[in-house]
């Protein structure tokens, strides 16, 4: 029986009664959550793999073209290049089969660990949202994996331009033949320093703007800014250093990177 609207006793509350609404300007906090065990072991095991892998490029790119450049009047050859295209050739000629291809092995079969280490550049954008931090993610993560195709085609254009000296013969096809193979080299070359720096000046704003994993210092912590970081390093270093270095800048700049990543992350989660 329903009370009559004459009847003084209130009506208790439900418990199906909507909440109270949240005043106006108040925000509700949530904690952030804490990271696994198991994500932090993956996350320093990441900083680790990319450590050992531009350890393993570097002396891999020690290898390819680290060696004097030679003069173009002992190889003929040379006249027909210039730029880096000259250098890299001039360096590749004179060194032996056995050492081009540990060069280029080098790189190729630790390429793979290169991958799993971009699982930093994930980390350090949270919690951004996906729209704004998983873009610089793929970009990133792209060039990386070009990366070991372009290092170990230093094998084939070496050799290639070995065996054109070598054999004596000036027919258009064999002479030919190098310059081929660059184009071919440097197609996925400029590819990867397109997604590169595009991915890091991304990855460099969102940093910038505060809220990462990352503090704002570390916006340079991106394979562009340490890609030229590398450059200054190989070029103004001087003797017999300087020039093992001579084609090693983007093995030395994803050095830097992982070891301030893998610093900052070991720190802050340790």
């Amino acid at each position: 029986m329903s009370p009559s609207p004459s009847d003084p006793t209130p009506l208790k509350p439900t418990a199906s009664a909507e909440p109270h609404p949240t005043p106006p300007g108040h925000h509700t906090s949530h904690p952030r959550p804490q990271h696994r065990p198991q994500t932090l072991t993956a996350l320093r095991l990441a900083g680790i793999a990319g450590i050992l892998t531009s350890v393993a490029w570097l002396v891999g790119d020690i290898l390819l073209l680290g060696k004097p450049m030679v003069s173009p009047h002992q190889f003929p050859i040379l006249d027909a290049y210039d730029g880096m295209a000259r250098d890299s050739l001039a360096a590749m000629i004179p060194a032996s089969t056995t050492r081009l291809a540990w060069g280029a092995l080098l790189g190729v079969l630790t390429g793979p660990l290169y991958l799993y280490a971009c699982r930093h550049f994930r980390h350090a954008l949270l919690p951004q949202p996906r729209r704004l931090a998983l873009p610089p993610f793929l970009l990133l993560t792209a060039g990386y994996a070009l990366a070991p195709f372009a290092h170990g085609s230093f094998f084939y254009w070496g050799q290639a331009a070995k065996a054109v000296h070598e054999s004596g013969a000036d027919a258009a096809a064999l002479v030919t033949l190098p310059g081929d193979l660059a184009t071919v080299l440097f197609i996925p070359y400029a590819v990867l320093l397109v997604l590169w720096g595009v991915g890091s000046v991304w990855m460099a704003v969102l940093v910038l703007r505060g809220g990462t994993a990352l503090p704002r210092w570390m916006c340079i912590a991106n394979p562009l800014v340490c890609t030229l970081i590398g450059t200054l390093v190989t070029k103004l270093w001087p003797g017999a250093v300087g020039t093992a270095l001579q084609g090693a800048a983007l093995s030395v700049a994803n050095l830097l990177l992982f070891s301030l990543t893998t610093a900052v992350f070991w720190k802050k989660t340790g």
